[in-house]
Parts: C-alpha cells; structure tokens; sequence
C-alpha cells in the first residue's frame, strides 16, 4: 500500500462521519448528509455472501455516487474466505475508500449467523476474518465497527488489540454492549481508553451524540465521531457540529 493514501489520514481531526444504519445509509441519504458536512459516510452492512453470489440487492447497496467520497463499504460475515472473496470484488469493481468489518451488529439473527457482535468474544475468529480481508486487498484500508465486548474495558483492549495487529487501522467503537442495544447511555470511557493504550490506531467514538454540546463533551482524546441515530432524525446536524 502507498503511505499516507488513505481517507482518514487526509481529514483534518476531529472526524465527523455518518455511521452505517441497517436500511437506512443508502447513496441518496449518504449524498445528503455529505452536502451538510459529513467528512465520511458508510454503507449499510451488506453480506459477503451476497456479494459473492453477486445478488442484485448487495450490488445495488454498494453503488454509490463519486460524490459521497470518501466512503467506507461495510461488510459482515463469518466465514474468512468468504468474507475475502466479497471484499475483491467490491475493491475491484467499485473501489471505495474502506473496508469496514461489521463487529457490531446486536440483534439476535446476527448472533445466530455468528456475525457482529457476537464475534466480539471469539477474538481468534475476528483476527481469521481481518487477516483474510487485509491479504485479499490491494490497496484498500480496512478498518471495524465494534460494540464492547461487556463492561470490562480489558476485554476491550484486548479484541481490539488483536485485531489491530490482525491489520485494522481503524476501529469506531459504540459505546454500548450488544445486550444492551440501544438502551440506557453509551458508556465513553473504555473508548478514551483504547486510544491512549493504542495512540498510534484511528480511533472514533459513536453513541448519544444528539448536539454540538454532546459532541464538545465526548469527544476527548479521540480521532473523530460517528453519526448514526441523530442524522438519521436530522442530517443537517453535521452543520451543526462542523460549526
């Protein structure tokens, strides 16, 4: 890969981007929330399965328009060579500006399908899966959207660890456990945490920032943000927080 050619090293700190939304980040949304201020914006999760099958829907959820760069493509899976395969096609047919690893996504079907976050606690699969992917890319950063593990800021620092050395560059954390979802308040702590013990990683913060205010009190030592239900009620809250 060429040094200093990847979108997250070009933005100025701090990042403000649109978090991926199942059904909801689509190219008209993303383009959207691009024109009001978003520095990035990411794809829903689409299935490597589907991309390999080359089913009509996953291609239509990865088209975008070259107005929406930089954008990140988000894929889930569980099966590495799969998951390998999807992201060759997408680099080479579409070329966005990211990979991103869905380790993240709480609901039961995921945990199920033994995607998301229920990989959170398998960390010797996640490292399969980031491995995969960063041998099977030419030139694309690959990067991850995490849940935490439980309330253990270790078990934290220790997934993200290994999947950083696994090839990550950049991780967005959701200041939430999946058994949580979306209840009570995202917790920040353990994302500050992860990026003093990891200075080196690009790290983004994403959970109950609804405001400026919101933003100015969470944002700490952090690389950036990621706006995920706030744009979806508004997306001209990035003029808000570029403000």
């Amino acid at each position: 890969m060429k040094k200093n050619n990847f979108w997250f090293e070009k933005i100025p700190k701090p990042i403000i981007g649109l978090a991926p939304m199942h059904g909801f980040t689509k190219s008209d949304f993303r383009l959207k929330c691009r024109w009001f201020g978003a520095d990035v914006v990411y794809s829903e999760m689409i299935a490597a399965e589907a991309v390999i099958r080359r089913v009509d829907k996953a291609f239509e959820m990865i088209k975008f328009n070259k107005a929406e760069r930089p954008i990140v493509i988000q894929i889930f899976g569980s099966n590495p060579k799969t998951m390998a395969k999807a992201v060759t096609i997408i680099e080479k047919e579409f070329s966005p500006d990211g990979i991103d690893i869905n380790f993240g996504c709480p609901v039961q079907k995921a945990a199920k399908q033994n995607f998301g976050a229920v990989q959170l606690s398998n960390p010797d699969s996640a490292v399969k899966i980031t491995k995969a992917i960063k041998n099977a890319l030419d030139h694309t950063p690959i990067s991850a959207k995490m849940r935490l593990p439980n309330t253990d800021i270790k078990s934290a620092i220790n997934f993200v660890s290994a999947i950083k050395n696994a090839g990550i560059k950049l991780i967005a954390v959701h200041g939430r456990t999946a058994t949580q979802k979306y209840r009570g308040q995202a917790d920040w702590q353990p994302i500050y945490e992860i990026k003093k013990k990891f200075p080196d990683l690009y790290v983004l913060g994403n959970g109950d920032i609804k405001s400026k205010k919101d933003f100015d009190n969470k944002v700490g030592n952090l690389d950036g943000v990621l706006i995920g239900r706030a744009a979806k009620n508004n997306p001209e809250i990035f003029l808000e927080l570029n403000k």
